[in-house]
C-alpha cells in the first residue's frame, strides 16, 4: 500500500507533461503510486514508452470526441481514476500536465499527516504561480500562501480562488464522506461550464466537511502556459486582477445557486 497516491492528467502537451512526470519521479518521499492517464494522443505515440518506474501506471483516458464536447475531460479523468479501484494511498494529491510538483512535495505532506497523528483529512500548502513563454523558462509572477486554516467547516479561508488542485491534498477517506453528504459519485464536477471553476467547487465542499489544515511551505509550482487559457491574463498586473475577479464572480454563481 502506497502512502500517497497521485492522479496526472495528461492532455496533449507534449513539452510540459514529461517535465510534470519528472517533478513526481524526483519526490525526496519514496512511497507514493502515480497513475497517468492520458487522452490516448502521446500514448499511442509511444511517448512514454522510457517510463519504467514500477511505481507508475499509465493508461488511456478513453476520451472520445462525444465525451470532450459534453464533459469538464480534467474532471472526467479524475473521475474514472477515483471510481477505478485502483488507488491505494493513504493520501490523494492531483496534477495537471503543465504543472510541477516541488521534490519535498509528498514528504511534507504525509510527514503533516503522520506528525497530527492522521487526524488531517485535507490539507493544503503554498505554491509559486509562474508563467511560461514559448520555449523559454518560468517567470514567477506570485505565491499562494498557505497561513490560515481554510474551509466552511472551521470559518476559515475560503478555498475557491486561494488554492487549487495542485497544492491540495485530502485523504482518500474522506470520499466516502463526500459521496453520503452531497449523495453523488461525481467528486469533480464533469459539467462544462464548471471548465475553469471544478477545483473551486470541489474544494470548497470538502472544506464544508472537514477543516483543511494549512502547511505554510511551498510544495508547487501553477505554471500559465501557451496552452493555458487565461496565458494572456497572467502577463500584466491588471490582466490577473481581471482573471482573479472572473473566478470569484463564477465562485459567487456557484454559492448563489448552492446555498
Amino acid at each position: 500500500m502506497a502512502d500517497v497516491s497521485i492522479i496526472i492528467v495528461s492532455h496533449n502537451k507534449h513539452r510540459f507533461v514529461k517535465e510534470a512526470v519528472q517533478s513526481v519521479l524526483a519526490q525526496t518521499h519514496p512511497n507514493w503510486q502515480g497513475i497517468l492517464i492520458d487522452s490516448g494522443i502521446l500514448l499511442d505515440q509511444g511517448f512514454f514508452k522510457d517510463l519504467n518506474d514500477p511505481r507508475l501506471q499509465i493508461m488511456p483516458s478513453g476520451e472520445t470526441r462525444e465525451l470532450a464536447r459534453t464533459k469538464n475531460m480534467a474532471s472526467w479523468c479524475f473521475n474514472k481514476i477515483l471510481r477505478s479501484g485502483h488507488l491505494s494511498g493513504e493520501l490523494i494529491l492531483y496534477l495537471c500536465d503543465d504543472d510541477l510538483l516541488y521534490p519535498n512535495a509528498l514528504a511534507t505532506f504525509w510527514n503533516y499527516y503522520l506528525t497530527h497523528e492522521r487526524r488531517p483529512q485535507a490539507m493544503y500548502a503554498s505554491q509559486d504561480i509562474g508563467v511560461v513563454q514559448g520555449e523559454g523558462p518560468t517567470q514567477i509572477i506570485g505565491r499562494r500562501v498557505a497561513d490560515r486554516p481554510a474551509g466552511k467547516s472551521c470559518r476559515g479561508r475560503r478555498l475557491d480562488c486561494q488554492v487549487d488542485y495542485l497544492q491540495f491534498c485530502h485523504t482518500a477517506a474522506i470520499l466516502d464522506d463526500y459521496r453520503r453528504t452531497y449523495q453523488t459519485d461525481q467528486i469533480h464536477s464533469e459539467n462544462k461550464r464548471d471548465a475553469h471553476h471544478a477545483d473551486g467547487i470541489f474544494m470548497e465542499r470538502i472544506g464544508a466537511l472537514t477543516q483543511v489544515h494549512p502547511i505554510n511551505e511551498v510544495t508547487s509550482l501553477n505554471r500559465r502556459t501557451d496552452a493555458s487559457v487565461n496565458i494572456q491574463r497572467s502577463n500584466t498586473a491588471l490582466g490577473r486582477v481581471r482573471d482573479f475577479l472572473q473566478t470569484k464572480a463564477r465562485g459567487l454563481r456557484y454559492r448563489l445557486t448552492n446555498p
